[in-house]
Order: C-alpha cells, then sequence, then structure tokens
C-alpha cells in the first residue's frame, strides 16, 4: 500500500513538472509583428502638374499600372507623378501630395493607407463640374466598390464600381448624378484594397472657376472639428464660404456651431440652432464680418453627421477655392512636406503642441506652439519633416498651403497607423499527437 501510494505522489508529482513546463513553453513562444500599411496617393490627370512630398530620397514605391508590385528607391524627395498613382512605403510618415492646375488652381491631399470607409463632403454635378472620383485598387485582385451619392434631393440607390488588379478608375462628378448643384459621395470597398480621392474642379466654357482637392472623413460624428478655414479680403470686403453638411440616416437634428478666430469666439446666428432634415445636402452660406485670417469651426449635433466648409480665395488676381475638412484629435504623427511650407493651424481651449522641423543636412528646428482658442506656426521653406511629438488633449490641427496658382488644405491625420499581428507559432504536439 505505501509502495503505491508513493508511486502515485511520484506520478502527480511528474504530471505538475511536464504541465508547468508546457505552459511555459507555450507562453514564451507567443509574437507579434509590427509593421506600417503601405499609404496610396492621388492620381492625376491631364493638364495637372502633381507633386508628392517625401522624406528620403530612399522611400521605397511603386505605381499602379505596371506588371510589378515590388517597391524601388524613390530617388528623389519630391516625386513629380504621372497619370497612375503611387503606393508609398513610407512607414510612421505620411506624405503629402500636392496638385496644381498652372494658375488656376491648387489642392492637397494627405495619402494614406485603405480603410474601410470614406466620406467626401464637396463637388458639384452641374454643367460646371469637370470634377472626378477616383478609386484606386492597390491590391492583387479584383475589387468591387459600393458608391453611394447624397445630393440636396435626397439620398440616391448604391451604385457598384469594378476596379481591376493594381489599377484605378476615373469617374466624372457629372456621370454620377447629372444636374446635382451640392454633392456628397460615400464610398464602401466591397472587396479589395482600395482607396478613393476626389477633384472638385469647376469652369464655365472657356472660363476656368477655380478646383481644389477634397479630403475624406472616415465615418460620421456627433461633433466635427475645422481647425483650419481660409478668410481672405478683395478691395477690402471678405470672400465668401459656404458650409455642406449632411446628416446620414432618416432622423434629422438641431446643429450647434462654434467659430474661433484671432478676433474671439463666437455662435453664427445664421448656423447655430438650425435643423437639419437626414438623408440629403444641405447647404448654408456663412456671412463672416471680419477682416482677412484664418479661422476654425466646431459643429454639434444629436446625430452623428459629416460636413466641409468651402471659401473663396483669390491668388495672384485669379479666383480660386479650398475645402476644409474635419479631423480627429492630434496625435504624435509625422507628414513629409518638402516643397510644400505649410502654415500649420491648431485649435482647441487649451493648445500646446511640441514641433519638431526636419532641414536638409541633418538640421532640426524645435517649437513649442501654445495659445488658447486657435495657433499658428509657419514652417519653413527648406523643411522635409514635420513631427508632432506632443499634444495637449483636445486640440485639432490643419495646414494651409499657398502657391502662385491656388490655396490648399491638408488635414493634420496620419496616413498610416501601426499594425499588430500574431505570428504562426510551431508546436511539438502538431508532430507527435
Amino acid at each position: 500500500m505505501t509502495i503505491n501510494r508513493n508511486l502515485r505522489i511520484l506520478a502527480a508529482v511528474i504530471a505538475v513538472v511536464l504541465y508547468a513546463n508546457l505552459a511555459s513553453f507555450t507562453t514564451k513562444s507567443s509574437g507579434y509583428a509590427q509593421s506600417y500599411p503601405a499609404v496610396v496617393c492621388t492620381p492625376s490627370t491631364s493638364g495637372l502638374s502633381s507633386y508628392i512630398s517625401l522624406t528620403s530620397s530612399t522611400t521605397q514605391v511603386r505605381k499602379t499600372g505596371t506588371s510589378t508590385m515590388a517597391f524601388t528607391g524613390a530617388r528623389t524627395s519630391r516625386i513629380v507623378t504621372s497619370s497612375q498613382s503611387y503606393i508609398i512605403d513610407s512607414a510612421e510618415r505620411t506624405p503629402i501630395s500636392w496638385q496644381v492646375r498652372s494658375g488656376t488652381w491648387a489642392g492637397a491631399t494627405t495619402c494614406m493607407a485603405p480603410v474601410t470607409s470614406q466620406w467626401f463632403v464637396g463637388g458639384t454635378a452641374d454643367v460646371t463640374s469637370k470634377g472626378i472620383l477616383y478609386l484606386v485598387n492597390s491590391g492583387l485582385g479584383k475589387a468591387l466598390v459600393g458608391v453611394t451619392i447624397v445630393t440636396e434631393n435626397g439620398t440616391q440607390s448604391e451604385q457598384s464600381f469594378l476596379v481591376r488588379a493594381n489599377s484605378y478608375s476615373s469617374i466624372s462628378l457629372s456621370s454620377l448624378s447629372p444636374g446635382a448643384k451640392s454633392l456628397a459621395i460615400h464610398v464602401v470597398p466591397q472587396t479589395g484594397r482600395i482607396n478613393a480621392f476626389m477633384v472638385d474642379e469647376r469652369g464655365r466654357g472657356l472660363r476656368a472657376l477655380g478646383g481644389d482637392t477634397v479630403n475624406s472623413l472616415e465615418a460620421p460624428s456627433k461633433v466635427l472639428h475645422i481647425p483650419a478655414i481660409p478668410h481672405v479680403t478683395k478691395n477690402k470686403k471678405g470672400l465668401s464660404h459656404s458650409l455642406r453638411l449632411v446628416i446620414p440616416g432618416e432622423v434629422g437634428s438641431q446643429i450647434s456651431a462654434v467659430i474661433t478666430s484671432t478676433d474671439g469666439t463666437y455662435s453664427p446666428a445664421d448656423i447655430d440652432g438650425r435643423f437639419i432634415p437626414a438623408g440629403k445636402v444641405v447647404e448654408i452660406p456663412m456671412n463672416l464680418q471680419m477682416p482677412t485670417g484664418k479661422l476654425s469651426l466646431t459643429i454639434s449635433s444629436e446625430r452623428p453627421l459629416v460636413a466641409s466648409v468651402i471659401s473663396q480665395t483669390n491668388s495672384g488676381g485669379k479666383s480660386d477655392f479650398v475645402w476644409s475638412t474635419p479631423v480627429t484629435a492630434l496625435e504624435p504623427s509625422s507628414f513629409s512636406i518638402t516643397g510644400l511650407a505649410p502654415l500649420l493651424l491648431f485649435s482647441g481651449e487649451k493648445i500646446s503642441v511640441d514641433l519638431e522641423i526636419f532641414f536638409p543636412k541633418g538640421k532640426v528646428v524645435k517649437a513649442t506652439v501654445r495659445g488658447e482658442g486657435i495657433s499658428s506656426y509657419q514652417v519653413g521653406e527648406k523643411a522635409r519633416t514635420v513631427v508632432i511629438k506632443k499634444s495637449s488633449e483636445d486640440v485639432y490641427g490643419g495646414a494651409l498651403i499657398s502657391s502662385q496658382s491656388g490655396y490648399g488644405f491638408a488635414p493634420l491625420i496620419a496616413g498610416s497607423r501601426l499594425t499588430r499581428s500574431s505570428l504562426p507559432q510551431s508546436d511539438i504536439r502538431v508532430l507527435i499527437p
């Protein structure tokens, strides 16, 4: 009996030791891979001069429309693009694309990794429209994309578009909803690695009416922050602005609005408290009585909504316009700005933003932007990279870029986020059942 009891005790001890060793092996063998997905930049069309700012000439890039999917060194810190779209392995840095129709208009867009939803609040489909919606498929297989159009008359049925692998499709805005004056477009990839981009260009006959690229929002929100809106005067009179917004779904809501500028903060009477019906585009003129400057706009609603502001500008004596779009709160991020020299605008109750500006030959300038309501920082012309090291809570940022051809707006939102995936693990039990 004593021998049997001792054997049972010994067997139990051996079992516990083996289990502990197995558990230890399983825990220590787990692992993860981390990476930043490659970002995609907008294609270019005939007559446009398009540039993509990079931090380094060694940044890995490739183009759509080719037989190879291999990345190669860019060999330049500012790419001059062809008609194809560029896919850029830029890690944590977000390239900014700058498009110009010489002497007519200019626009900025942040390059971004594919997302599951994009809202574009901007553009028109009337007789003045020369705008385009681009659907870029940077993947290895065909992609099916759902596009829903919202106009001043209501929401239309979803349209589906097929995009070939490693290529893009361009769709004229006037063909999506002929005659519509105000557009909001919701793009949802059903399969594939898809990015969408919008160019809003307008003209009447041979007369150019300006243009801009329209940056996208991922999803509707109950509170929207538009941090950088340019206010330009001509002959001592302020040029016009219009707020365009949509409440998706079937239930409308009242909205509240707050404008913040260097002259103070107030609620515009023509916007604040207004009821917005659901499922259609509403355009509200903004009657601003203020000198030349920059301003931000915060919109709140009981129902999630999307919005943007179109501002008339004047550059080199030529009429142009710029679309300013909402952004999420500032996070540590990095932006490639070679050749752009943007004016950074920050909005929030208490602003404290730590910046690092990188120049050629290793020069680094550190700066801290502080203020209340709205603050700005002008980046030098030779700067290549802006890094947001740290920011106080509930601060929002955008970049305004100007040239002789026009103005552009770029949201300070990281184009790619760090992703983490589990690594496959080997287990002896697979070989010895």
